[in-house]
Protein backbone atom coordinates (compact mmCIF):
# COMPACT_ATOMS: atom_id res chain seq x y z
CA UNK A 1 0.00 0.00 0.00
CA UNK A 2 2.80 2.38 0.96
CA UNK A 3 4.18 1.68 -2.23
CA UNK A 4 0.63 2.35 -4.17
CA UNK A 5 0.62 5.60 -2.08
CA UNK A 6 4.47 7.12 -3.02
CA UNK A 7 3.48 6.61 -7.05
CA UNK A 8 0.53 7.95 -6.98
CA UNK A 9 2.65 11.04 -5.20
CA UNK A 10 4.86 11.17 -7.89
CA UNK A 11 2.28 11.45 -10.39
CA UNK A 12 0.55 14.36 -8.41
CA UNK A 13 3.62 16.15 -7.80
CA UNK A 14 4.89 18.84 -10.19
CA UNK A 15 8.22 17.53 -12.33
CA UNK A 16 11.66 19.62 -11.97
CA UNK A 17 11.60 20.84 -15.74
CA UNK A 18 14.69 19.98 -17.20
CA UNK A 19 16.60 22.19 -20.54
CA UNK A 20 16.85 20.55 -23.70
CA UNK A 21 20.12 19.53 -25.15
CA UNK A 22 21.35 18.87 -28.77
CA UNK A 23 23.67 17.97 -31.29
CA UNK A 24 24.30 17.43 -34.93
CA UNK A 25 26.47 14.50 -36.06
CA UNK A 26 29.13 16.27 -38.23
CA UNK A 27 28.71 14.90 -42.13
CA UNK A 28 29.97 16.95 -45.49
CA UNK A 29 27.28 16.90 -47.87
CA UNK A 30 28.61 16.55 -51.60
CA UNK A 31 26.38 18.07 -54.08
CA UNK A 32 23.68 16.29 -56.36
CA UNK A 33 23.53 14.03 -53.56
CA UNK A 34 20.52 13.05 -51.15
CA UNK A 35 21.95 14.57 -47.56
CA UNK A 36 20.08 13.93 -44.46
CA UNK A 37 20.44 16.18 -41.30
CA UNK A 38 19.58 15.17 -37.89
CA UNK A 39 19.30 17.07 -35.02
CA UNK A 40 19.18 15.42 -31.72
CA UNK A 41 17.20 16.44 -28.84
CA UNK A 42 17.08 15.18 -25.52
CA UNK A 43 16.65 15.34 -21.74
CA UNK A 44 14.13 17.88 -22.01
CA UNK A 45 10.74 18.10 -19.40
CA UNK A 46 7.97 18.68 -20.00
CA UNK A 47 7.64 17.15 -23.45
CA UNK A 48 6.63 20.28 -25.01
CA UNK A 49 9.56 21.40 -27.17
CA UNK A 50 9.93 23.39 -30.63
CA UNK A 51 12.41 22.42 -32.84
CA UNK A 52 13.39 24.09 -36.43
CA UNK A 53 16.13 23.48 -38.95
CA UNK A 54 17.05 27.14 -40.69
CA UNK A 55 18.68 27.99 -43.89
CA UNK A 56 20.53 31.46 -43.75
CA UNK A 57 18.23 32.20 -40.77
CA UNK A 58 14.61 31.22 -42.67
CA UNK A 59 12.81 28.43 -41.18
CA UNK A 60 12.78 25.08 -43.53
CA UNK A 61 9.09 23.39 -43.19
CA UNK A 62 9.86 20.51 -44.43
CA UNK A 63 11.74 19.00 -41.93
CA UNK A 64 10.78 15.40 -40.63
CA UNK A 65 10.10 15.22 -36.88
CA UNK A 66 10.14 12.11 -34.40
CA UNK A 67 7.60 11.51 -32.20
CA UNK A 68 8.79 12.12 -28.42
CA UNK A 69 9.97 9.45 -26.80
CA UNK A 70 10.09 8.79 -23.09
CA UNK A 71 13.40 8.24 -21.19
CA UNK A 72 13.40 6.12 -18.22
CA UNK A 73 14.07 9.46 -16.13
CA UNK A 74 10.95 10.96 -17.58
CA UNK A 75 12.64 13.11 -19.59
CA UNK A 76 11.94 13.31 -23.64
CA UNK A 77 14.10 13.35 -26.86
CA UNK A 78 13.61 13.57 -30.22
CA UNK A 79 14.84 14.24 -33.64
CA UNK A 80 14.27 16.95 -36.37
CA UNK A 81 15.89 15.70 -39.54
CA UNK A 82 16.14 17.54 -42.54
CA UNK A 83 16.68 16.12 -45.74
CA UNK A 84 17.76 17.56 -49.36
CA UNK A 85 20.25 17.48 -52.03
CA UNK A 86 22.37 20.45 -52.27
CA UNK A 87 23.54 22.21 -55.05
CA UNK A 88 26.28 24.53 -56.38
CA UNK A 89 24.09 27.17 -55.48
CA UNK A 90 23.70 25.78 -52.16
CA UNK A 91 27.35 26.69 -51.62
CA UNK A 92 27.98 29.33 -48.34
CA UNK A 93 24.73 28.64 -46.71
CA UNK A 94 24.07 28.24 -43.17
CA UNK A 95 22.13 25.65 -41.57
CA UNK A 96 21.32 26.32 -37.83
CA UNK A 97 18.89 23.66 -35.79
CA UNK A 98 16.90 26.05 -32.79
CA UNK A 99 15.34 24.62 -29.84
CA UNK A 100 13.08 26.72 -27.39
CA UNK A 101 11.71 25.24 -24.19
CA UNK A 102 9.90 26.84 -20.99
CA UNK A 103 13.39 25.46 -19.28
CA UNK A 104 15.28 27.53 -21.60
CA UNK A 105 16.41 31.33 -20.59
CA UNK A 106 17.05 31.60 -24.49
CA UNK A 107 16.67 29.21 -27.14
CA UNK A 108 19.65 26.85 -27.91
CA UNK A 109 20.86 27.20 -31.16
CA UNK A 110 24.02 24.86 -32.97
CA UNK A 111 25.10 25.69 -36.74
CA UNK A 112 25.78 22.05 -38.85
CA UNK A 113 28.01 25.20 -41.19
CA UNK A 114 28.13 25.70 -44.66
CA UNK A 115 27.90 24.07 -47.87
CA UNK A 116 30.45 23.46 -49.29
Amino acid sequence: FLLLFLLGLNLILPRIPAAPRLSIPRRSAGTDTASSFPCHVWGFYPGDVTVTWLRDGRVLTNATRSAPQRNPDGTFNLTLTYTFTPTMSDSGSIFSCHVSHAALAQPLREEWGRCA
